[in-house]
């Protein structure tokens, strides 16, 4: 057992330590995975409840607006204009108790007129009351044709807060005549604000206008004051709804808003950030300890059944090995590990590592070959069909990803069987090699030419567009008619050219050029069309 007392100690040493490092790994992912998923719970939460108290206040303001809109309208059966006739003003206070009794959230339902009179039940103005100077009024006026936001006010009497809608009133001719205003109690509204949640004590939820302003809270010590911590966080105007956090003097505060546009109104609802963290920590700590205890003891465990198990079989393994290694041509000494295992790698690495390094050497040229083979043209050596397919999703790819523009060309030797009738295959193969060279020097580096298919070519432009490209096959037309062919063979070719756009796909592009060289062939070849 004496020698094995060295690996016996290497082995737990390594695995005591691996263990360290996974523990540590993984408890940092875990933890950044709990308390992820404890932020996205809180906000989930927050989420929620502004949802719940957004949809009770549009539920309780919808049928207020609904009556603003109706008694303002013609479908109520009165003609606001004629609001000085009697019998005109006795059909507004009956249609406004038919309101108040059918819509119970009515405190107060009144129209003020263009000569400063008021039409309420169950209220005389004072001397000299003038409803066209009352905030109402100037709100109605302010949102004509629309709704004015929700404005809420504290009665003077009761004060209870209310809030008020008003809508213009017109004639026949579409002329200011008044305004019809709605004052509702927020008893409800405020009732859901100052629900508390059992989880997180501090959710707290209020509204606020879109200055900042908080218009209905539970605690009455804050309506009608500022809130520019929050406003300042909360996005334009593009966003109806959102999570953010913020500070709120010393407390990092965590929020969710929604925006109520036909009230101008922002509902708000945010909690303490020390009242989430603390159950996070909470269950990452008690998470953590049960795996630091658990992959301890696996970690102990696994060193010992290891250092039982196998020590004896890899001494065996030792001994064999050596015996067949022996006589063997020596390798460029290593110093391996000083134990049972170190001993045994090097006699494998004797016997593996020639022949390993040959067969990688052997294995990387054939590869290599392979691929050159497999991309190549094997007459004029530049690239093949299946290259430029690869070449040219790449670019389409990249275009899709980049924007970047590109254009292709594809062209084709004229008349090219009759160099082969006349002169033989081997002339026409030396045309096509001499050929493909002049291109090839004649394109840019970044452009890549490609053999097509007999005696067509096609070359992919990287960022370029159709100007461009004319100017590039413009080139090829020039270098092709200044070459000297062999038996001055004259070689003309038809091109067709397009800018690769969103319409068009990798089978698309390729459609297209075909059809603009075939059509130079038509027109009479020897010309480009694009």
């Amino acid at each position: 057992m004496k020698k094995f007392s060295k690996l016996h100690r290497q082995i737990f040493a390594i695995t005591t330590t691996l263990a360290l490092i996974t523990i540590v790994i993984i408890s940092v992912s875990i933890a950044s995975l709990l308390y992820t998923q404890g932020i996205d719970n809180a906000e989930s939460v927050l989420r929620n409840k502004n949802r719940s108290v957004t949809t009770l206040i549009d539920g309780y303001v919808a049928p207020l607006r609904k009556a603003v809109e109706y008694t303002g309208s013609s479908a109520s059966g009165v003609d606001h204009s004629r609001f000085r006739e009697q019998e005109t003003q006795e059909k507004i206070l009956s249609l406004f108790e038919v309101l108040q009794n059918t819509i119970p959230n009515i405190h107060y339902i009144f129209s003020g007129y263009e000569n400063g009179g008021l039409l309420i039940n169950d209220y005389t103005p004072p001397v000299g009351f003038n409803a066209v100077i009352r905030p109402w009024y100037q709100a109605a006026i302010t949102s004509h044709p629309l709704i004015s936001d929700g404005i809420p006010y504290q009665d003077i009497n009761s004060k209870k807060w209310l809030v008020s809608f008003g809508k213009t009133l017109l004639d026949a001719d579409n002329n200011i005549v008044g305004v019809i205003s709605i004052d509702a109690g927020m008893d409800a509204i405020v009732k859901a604000l100052a629900i508390r949640d059992e989880k997180y004590p501090t959710i707290y939820n209020f509204v606020m206008d879109t200055e900042g302003k908080i218009l209905i809270h539970p605690n009455e010590t804050l309506p009608d004051t500022l809130h520019q911590e929050i406003f300042s966080h909360i996005p334009e105007r593009m966003n109806a709804s959102g999570n953010l956090s913020y500070n709120d003097g010393d407390q990092k505060k965590l929020a969710h808003f929604n925006r109520i546009d036909e009230l101008g109104w922002i509902v708000v609802t945010e909690v303490d950030l020390a009242d989430i963290r603390q159950p996070i920590i909470e269950s990452i700590t008690s998470t953590l300890l049960i795996i630091v205890i658990g992959s301890l003891f696996t970690t102990w465990l696994m060193s010992f059944v290891l250092s039982r198990h196998l020590i004896l079989p890899l001494k065996k393994l030792q001994n064999r090995v050596q015996e067949i290694t022996e006589g063997k041509d020596e390798l460029d000494k290593y110093v391996f590990p000083n134990n049972e295992i170190g001993q045994i790698s090097e006699a494998i690495e004797k016997l593996t590592e020639k022949a390993l390094i040959q067969k990688n050497i052997e294995l990387k040229d054939t590869n290599a070959l392979l691929s050159t083979i497999s991309h190549t043209d094997q007459l004029t050596s530049i690239a093949n069909r299946r290259k430029m397919m690869e070449v040219l999703h790449a670019e389409v790819s990249r275009f899709q990803r980049k924007h970047r523009p590109f254009s292709a060309l594809m062209f084709d030797i004229d008349h090219f069987k009759r160099v082969n009738d006349t002169f033989g295959h081997e002339v026409g193969d030396q045309v096509l090699i001499e050929l493909a060279q002049v291109v090839k020097a004649t394109v840019r580096n970044t452009d890549t030419l490609g053999r097509w298919g007999g005696e067509e070519f096609v070359i992919v432009c990287p960022n370029t567009d159709q100007r461009m490209a004319l100017n590039i096959a413009e080139d090829v037309f020039s270098a092709i008619r200044s070459h000297t062919f062999p038996l001055q063979i004259k070689v003309t070719v038809s091109l067709g050219l397009s800018e690769f756009s969103a319409e068009h796909s990798s089978e698309s592009i390729l459609v297209e050029i075909d059809q603009k060289m075939y059509r130079a062939k038509q027109a009479g070849r020897n010309q480009i069309q694009t």
